[in-house]
């Protein structure tokens, strides 16, 4: 059967997919927020619209048409599983959807870094265009409020504004900031079971949680800004989503204890509107402060990270430079001496460089270089250091690799990249690679030694015509079967 005939099928599938999640998302968020309206018709929080917003704007596959009528078939039906009227559903649905399009349009314009947070202009970006939705929603409530509540125009948008301002403000970070489930589960295979640097990470946790209890023992209308000083601890020691999804719950707690009077805010008279919208306002715009630092602190420290990364790693080969190499494979002699295990160091350089830059030019070279930095580095274990440590010269060291198992990796490489065609401009041109190599066991002496004895070999190789792979035993107790130490194999 030919591809036209199975496409629209499958994006029928993919349509009723995206459809009845969206449906779904919203629809939990929407009963979430009818459970919390213990005064009226007002609930404590609502978080449909920033939960709709933000996985459109973080998961842009589902901002499909399928995605916005799944989303306004969780709005109808939650309204009408709650008891509204025809028409009460109606206006709502159309207030909810209608701040929700204002904020779409708006963050979708912004950068991707504004967009996830991650640049010190983000908050007030994300501020402005949480600002304009919630005018937009408030318009509708001009008109929804008279209508189904008796209200004033000016009062239905005062309310319905204030109302999404600060849902949007507690729910939206944690969506645009939600990582990817594959970045997620990379970081829980990298990540041990249990250091002391992790226990040290629980101190601003433990502190958000004293700060809760403070504010269930003493009460008063400071409570509200009781999680500050732990909030901003939790921003400067833990990721951007991490304090997104804190601030969320410490500040979700505090409205959702207000409007359950689980908190005493005496004198304060918080049955009444107008300082129940002022006490969420406030709490909400406290929130921004760590949501700010975080965000601060996320731009240092990509910036951080991305200096180490060219202070580690050579330009044109995206590998360790001989300054990493020596830090990391100092560790690594250091750990497997105390292991008890056997290493391999292997020196790689590309034959005849030279006549490859002065025949094809050094832009000819740069690619050959990429080529076996490529070739070389794919499947590489964890443990296993690859860097550029010279011009064409290359250094490999296999941690817990034997004789047999350091032969056999050589002459894999040798041959891999011997029969590579390095693609230039008009033409292909092939190259072949010498290799010296060491295996040692403990006690290993300085990794000069083994650099040096690794380097004999590769000129040993060079010496005996290029294109082949010279090594040699050095240091510990011999492998059964291995020669003498210091002989070439």
């Amino acid at each position: 059967m030919s591809s036209s005939a199975t496409s629209p099928p499958d994006a029928r599938h993919c349509a009723a997919g995206v459809a009845a999640l969206v449906c779904l998302l919203v629809l939990g968020a929407c009963l979430l927020g009818i459970l919390t309206r213990p005064i009226g018709h007002l609930a404590a929080l609502w978080p449909a619209n920033a939960v709709l917003l933000g996985a459109l704007v973080r998961f842009p596959r589902l901002a499909r048409p399928a995605g916005w009528c799944g989303a306004l078939c969780a709005y109808l039906l939650a309204d009408l599983l709650a008891g509204s009227s025809l028409q009460q559903t109606l206006l709502l649905s159309a207030g909810n959807l209608s701040g929700v399009v204002v904020g779409f349009l708006l963050l979708r314009r912004l950068h991707a870094g504004h967009r996830s947070l991650r640049t010190p202009a983000s908050v007030p970006y994300l501020v402005l265009a949480i600002v304009a939705a919630a005018a937009a929603s408030g318009c509708f409530g001009a008109i929804t409020d008279p209508l189904l509540y008796g209200g004033k125009p000016m009062g239905g948008w005062v309310f319905w504004f204030m109302t999404e301002l600060v849902n949007y403000m507690l729910f939206l970070p944690v969506m645009l900031t939600l990582p990817a489930c594959r970045a997620v589960r990379t970081e829980r295979r990298r990540r041990p079971l249990w250091t002391a640097e992790q226990a040290r990470k629980l101190l601003p946790l433990l502190g958000l949680l004293v700060s809760a209890a403070l504010c269930l023992l003493i009460g008063g209308p400071g409570v509200v800004a009781f999680p500050v000083p732990a909030l901003l601890w939790c921003a400067l020691s833990y990721r951007l989503f991490s304090t997104a999804l804190l601030t969320f719950l410490a500040s979700g707690w505090v409205l959702v204890s207000i409007a359950l009077n689980g908190l005493s805010l005496a004198p304060l008279d918080v049955n009444s509107r107008p300082v129940l919208l002022s006490l969420r306002l406030g709490v909400s715009l406290i929130a921004l402060a760590p949501l700010t630092v975080a965000s601060v602190m996320s731009a240092r420290n990509e910036l951080l990270q991305r200096m180490r990364y060219l202070a580690s790693h050579d330009q044109l080969s995206s590998l360790l430079n001989r300054w990493a190499f020596r830090e990391q494979a100092s560790e690594q002699l250091s750990l497997l001496a105390q292991q008890q295990r056997p290493l391999a160091l292997l020196m790689l350089d590309i034959d005849h460089f030279k006549r490859i830059n002065d025949n094809h030019g050094h832009a000819a070279g740069d690619q050959v270089l990429k080529a076996f930095a490529n070739l070389a580095g794919s499947g590489l274990r964890k443990d296993e250091l690859l860097a550029r440590i010279g011009g064409e010269e290359f250094a490999l060291l296999l941690p817990g690799c034997d004789l047999e198992q350091a032969r056999e990796i050589a002459e894999r490489i040798r041959q891999r990249f011997g029969d590579t065609q390095v693609q230039l401009d008009r033409q292909t041109i092939s190259c072949t690679l010498s290799i010296g190599a060491v295996v040692a066991w403990p006690p290993f002496g300085d990794l000069d030694g083994l650099l040096l004895a690794a380097d004999r070999m590769l000129y040993q190789a060079k010496a005996l015509g290029r294109n082949r792979c010279e090594i040699t035993f050095l240091g510990g107790a011999a492998e059964p079967g291995a020669e003498p130490p210091g002989g070439p194999l």
